[in-house]
Formats: C-alpha cells, structure tokens, sequence
C-alpha cells in the first residue's frame, strides 16, 4: 500500500486498510506525484481552501507551475478518451492564486536539527529546504543573485510569469523556516569548505544551468549576439538589450520560443526561430510553437548555422546549410549535413538559444568529483557526490527540465540529506503503485459529454505589444466547472468481499455496466466511474468509496439540525454539477429561513437511509434538488433519484407520515434564484402537510 495523503487519510476513515490503493494516470506521471484527484475533487465543490493544502502538500512552487509546467498530468488524463482532458494546470492556478501565498497552511515543526546548506534558491533548491525545514532541520539557502527563485526569477519572461506570483510561492515556502541570503556566491563570496567550517552538517548544490552554450562559429563574439539566458536576464531585470529590427534565434526549444517572442516584445519588426529539427521534431511544446507563430514569429526548419555574416562591423545575414537529419536509428542526437545547401538568412541580430550548461565556476579547488567533460558527478541513487555529506539535485546533474521536474529532485535530495544525517542507509527508489489501466471505449461512450472550459486568451496583436500576461486565470465558476468534469479515476467503488450477498444490486444500478458478480461482486478500478450508486443502494453496506463521498456533508446535517433551534426545519440536499461557484459560496445571510442546504457534486450518492436519518433527526421535511436544468455528472441519476424519493415517500405512509414531507425538484435555468424558487415552491408543500 502507497502512502497516503492527509486528505486521504481524513475521508477514507478507518476503511482505509481495506483497499487495494492504485493511482490515477494524472498523480502516477506527476514528477511529484502530486494527490491530484483529491485537489480536483476539493475544487469541484468549491472548497479552495483545501484544494491548495493539498496542492502544496507535494508541490511548493503551486503558483508557478500553475503558470508554466508542461502538465504531463494532463497529458496522461483519461478524460481524453471521453471528450478532452481535463485543464489540471488552470485549475491549480485558479485555486493557487485565489488563496495567494497566505491561503495555505503553513507547517511548522521544531527544528531542532542540524543545520544544512543548500546552494542556489532555484525550484530544486528551495523544494530542498522545504522538505529539510519540514523534516526538523535548519536550511539556508545561498542565491548569488538578488532574487530568490532561479531561472524562473531571472530568465522566464513577465507575460508567461508574472513575479508577484513567484514570490506567492517563495514566501509560503519561507514562512517554514527556511532562510534565503542573496547575494552570496558560493565559489566567490564563500567556498564549500567555509560552508562546512560554518557548522553545516551538509550541503546541497542546486545551482542549475545558469550559462547558455553558443555555437564555435565566425561572428559568434559579435555584440549582437546574445546568449539567450543573458538577453532574457536583462530583459526581466529591466535592461533590455538593444536589438535590431530582424532578429534571428537559433534553437528550437522552450527558452528559444521565450526569446523569440520577447524579441516581438521589444519591438523587433521580424523575428525567426532557426532550428536543426523538422516541426514535429522541435523540442518546444506544442503551445509555446503556436503562440509565438500566432505573436508572428516565423520558423526557418532543418538548418544548421555555419557562420554569422558580418559586414562594416554589422551583422547581416546567418549562413545556414541543410540538415539532413537530426537523430539517428537509435533517438540520439546526432545531426548530418548537405555543406552543398548552404541559404544565407537576412538579419542584425542574433540569439543563442541552442541549450544551457551549468556553470562549474564554483567548484575550483574543490576536491568533489568531476567528469571528463567537467561536469559534477553524483549518484543518482543517492543524490550524494563524491563527498557524501554534499548533494546535488536539479538541472546541474539531470537533464534540463520544468520547474515541478527541478521540485522532485530537489525533493529526493532532502530525503537523501535526512537519511544521511540520520545514520541510516540512502534508499530512495521507492516502488511506484500501480496506475489505474487506460478506460474501455464501450465504458467511455456511456460518459456524459463535457466541453473543457477555455481558456481566454489575448488576441495575439495585442499581447505582442506588452509583457502582460498572455491568458485570464479561470473565474470561480470556470474553475469549478471544469474540476467537476474530472472522473475520479480510481476513486470509485470497492467491494468488501467478507460483507458481498452477490445480490446483483449493484450490476443493476450502475449505469456504466461495471461489477461482475460470480461468488461476490467485483468492481474494476480502471473502470468504476465514481457515482456511487451502488454504494448507497447496497442492501449489505458491501460497498464503501475510495475517493468523496456524501458522508462528511450528510454527516454533519445532525449536528446542523440541533443547531437549527426552534421553528421549521427542511433540509435542501442540492445538486450542485454546473451550478455557479457563488451559489456553493453562499453566506448564512443568503440562505433562506428555515432551509438548511446541504450541496453535494451530485446526488448519485444521497440514499434513502440518509435523507430518512435527517428526518429522525429532527428535519420536518426533505428537498432534493436534483440538478440545474435537469443535469447531473453521471447519467441514469435524475430516474434513480425519482425511485428513491417515492421509496422514501412510501416509508413515511406506511408509518402515518404524509408523503408530501419528500420533493423532488429540478430547476429550470442555472441561477441561485431560480433554484431557491424551487425550494420555496417545495417547502410551501412541506408546509402544507
């Protein structure tokens, strides 16, 4: 059994031992593993609070990768198969910004342990000293530059990242205990040795690729050529370069796709981005090639720089021959050329944007390791160096990556560091659960169709003119919206085998088809969809759920009836799929008297014996508003609802009680005022008995 997440931990209860635990595609290929079904769900019924606890719970740099992770979460979502995958990232950036560095809890512990220095405030290394801190230690962080935050402080431009939202997340993760001195470089100011002289009991270098790579080429020293992450750190601390009218990048890459639209930014007339790869080999995401072609960015594929022309002291012209490939049988990289082909691209400025390499400046005279190409060594296995109370972690010794790539390193690093520090052996490739398998097409045709929410996005004429950022977070009710079309993979039902009748109750309700019942019933995790259905019309109680369920808010409806005091009491159990974010949100002031609501992301798991206990409870009547417009997440719910309140209805008869105490509503249009017209139709009924 994985670890499970404290939002886990507080639903599943005590049948938490019960389950065989599998992943979900969107948490397995997080780099962190992020528990992404548990904050979706959160954010589907409007509890953002929450949401971003357990968001940070795994991920320190929220608002940052709410902006700027390549979400392979996303990319591995089986909301695909149904229509399209569900906007994780825009979710995570509405939850993350609404709360804003104060909204999240902040986890102090004693640190009373030994002090540890981590070098460089980049995602890896701030990840790092989160995790110390958390674990009892005592972690400074040295940053040669200014700024805490790394390449996304220095080099990722302002429209992508706005730097109020950095420093959200640099504060929340310094509001722990870490302590961030900038300013110091190590292997300038303070070497390694001083580090340890000073008392810490460990080191962890995280420094990143901080130099670009440039091409060996005639023309390359000329002042109008820039290495990229010089010209984007210039930029984003506010001393643009100055450049020509026709800018040519050479790269193909994310940072290239940075440069290039910066350039459009700064007032660039034509700006091209020459790569060796073909379009669909280019190494930048999808979304970053569309955008900059959609800002005007023009692309010059499968050519390889030979020399920058340079005329009267000026540049000219880049000379370029034909790639012939770029990769060979087996993947790697190894580029071939047609010398015959050689075009000459028009220009007066140049940037490099061919990669970075890390800079190894502060390991002169430092007996740590190094291999032939002079790069630090490490193990991987342990994230030690050849020094094992000094680590590394992040891009300086893996390949270049996203932020949330950098976090998991640094992540493994501080586990390492603990270990060490601990006396006891440095194990950190703990095995994975397994991933909930990919969804039949038969059960994916029986899923309600949902349309992603999009994302508004600036016309491309006008965010070329500015550094604001590109695209509008999410409303509430976008956010919202979108989280409930998450299918809480691997968050269904679970069988209890001892307690299974084999009644066939369940393979009756579902509506997705889903148990087989030979001896017992038998519910296939990659195929459960979560309704429920079958859990509250278990006549056994065989069934529980992996992931929400009704029983925190029904559970609390007791309590909230004692509470009522004198007078009529009804409570509203209110289908809130597709409902407005306000109508969740709504203050006591807003609530009708008299009417307790109880909102639930859909009724599929509202059951006869909860609305009765409400009853017993002391509710003199019970309205279920079945769903704006008639709709719910999972089909078959509005007909399974109708059987169970004229159930319930025939209960209360069969004991002297009238009926009438049970509506069933459906509103007609998705305002709150037109739902809580329904309810006072229905509880003027109730009235009435």
């Amino acid at each position: 059994m994985d670890e499970l997440t404290s939002g886990e931990l507080k639903r599943l209860g005590d049948s938490r031992m019960l389950m065989q635990r599998e992943w979900s595609p969107c948490r397995y290929h997080c780099p962190v593993h992020a528990d992404v079904r548990s904050y979706i769900e959160l954010a589907a019924r409007g509890r953002w609070r929450e949401a971003i606890d357990v968001i940070r719970e795994r991920l320190p740099f929220a608002s940052v990768c709410g902006r700027v992770c390549h979400h392979p979460c996303e990319a591995n979502c089986r909301r695909a198969g149904v229509d399209e995958a569900v906007a994780i990232r825009e979710v995570k950036r509405f939850v993350s910004e609404q709360q804003g560095a104060s909204g999240a809890t902040v986890r102090r512990v004693v640190q009373d342990k030994a002090p540890v220095a981590i070098v460089g405030a980049g995602p890896a290394g701030m990840a790092a000293a989160l995790d110390l801190a958390l674990l009892g230690y005592r972690p400074t962080v040295f940053e040669k530059f200014a700024v805490a935050g790394g390449i996304p402080a220095t080099a990722i431009p302002p429209y992508r990242l706005p730097r109020d939202v950095l420093q959200q997340d640099i504060d929340w993760i310094c509001a722990h205990g870490v302590t961030v001195v900038t300013g110091v470089e190590i292997g300038k100011d303070k070497t390694l040795a001083d580090l340890k002289s000073e008392g810490f009991a460990a080191i962890v270098i995280a420094t990143g690729l901080a130099l670009s790579r440039t091409l060996p080429i005639p023309g390359a020293n000329h002042e109008r050529v820039y290495p990229v992450l010089d010209f984007l750190t210039a930029v984003c601390s506010d001393r643009a370069p100055r450049i020509g009218s026709d800018v040519v990048v050479i790269g193909g890459g994310n940072v290239a796709m940075d440069a290039a639209r910066t350039a459009v930014r700064l007032g660039a007339t034509r700006v091209r981005a020459m790569c060796l790869e073909a379009e669909d080999e280019m190494p930048a995401w999808d979304w970053e090639r569309s955008e900059a072609a959609e800002e005007g960015v023009g692309f010059i594929h499968r050519r390889g720089p030979t020399d920058i022309v340079i005329r009267d002291g000026r540049i000219v012209a880049v000379a370029a021959r034909k790639v012939t490939r770029v990769f060979d049988a087996d993947h790697r990289f190894d580029p071939r050329y047609d010398d015959a082909d050689v075009v000459s691209v028009e220009c007066d400025t140049v940037i490099m944007a061919i990669g970075q390499t890390a800079d190894m400046g502060f390991l002169a005279g430092s007996p740590l390791a190094k291999d032939t190409r002079g790069r630090l060594t490490y193990d991987s296995a342990t994230h030690q160096t050849s020094d094992p109370s000094i680590f590394a972690c992040g891009e300086i010794v893996t390949a270049p990556g996203s932020v949330v790539e950098a976090c998991a390193s640094g992540q493994r690093a501080a586990k390492g560091v603990d270990l060490f520090l601990s006396g006891k052996p440095i194990r950190l490739a703990d095995a994975l659960p397994p991933v909930i398998g990919e969804m039949a097409p038969d059960t994916a045709a029986k899923v309600s169709k949902s349309p992603r929410n999009a994302v508004l996005q600036r016309a491309a004429d006008e965010r070329r003119r500015d550094s604001l950022p590109i695209d509008a977070n999410f409303t509430a009710d976008a956010a919202m919206h979108e989280a409930q079309r998450c299918m809480g993979c691997g968050g269904g039902a679970e069988v209890l085998i001892d307690k299974c009748a084999a009644c066939l109750t369940c393979l009756r309700v579902c509506p997705f088809d889903i148990p087989v019942v030979t001896d017992v019933a038998r519910i296939e995790s990659s195929l459960c969809q979560a309704c429920g259905m079958c859990i509250v019309e278990c006549p056994a109680n065989a069934i529980v759920s992996r992931s929400w369920d009704t029983r925190e808010e029904i559970g609390n409806t007791a309590a909230r009836l004692a509470g009522a005091g004198a007078g009529p009491k009804v409570v509203a159990y209110i289908n809130g799929y597709h409902a407005p974010a306000a109508a969740w949100g709504a203050s006591a002031e807003d609530a009708l008297p008299g009417v307790l609501e109880v909102w639930l992301p859909s009724v599929s798991r509202l059951g006869v014996a909860e609305m009765l206990r409400a009853i017993e409870n002391g509710a003199d009547g019970i309205v279920v508003v079945a769903g704006y417009l008639g709709g719910d997440r999972y089909p078959t719910v509005r007909e399974r609802m109708a059987r169970r309140v004229e159930q319930l209805r025939a209960m209360l008869g069969e004991i002297g009680m009238n009926p009438e105490r049970i509506q069933l509503v459906h509103c007609a249009d998705e305002g709150r005022d037109a739902m809580r017209r329904a309810i006072v139709e229905a509880t003027g009924k109730i009235a009435a008995c």
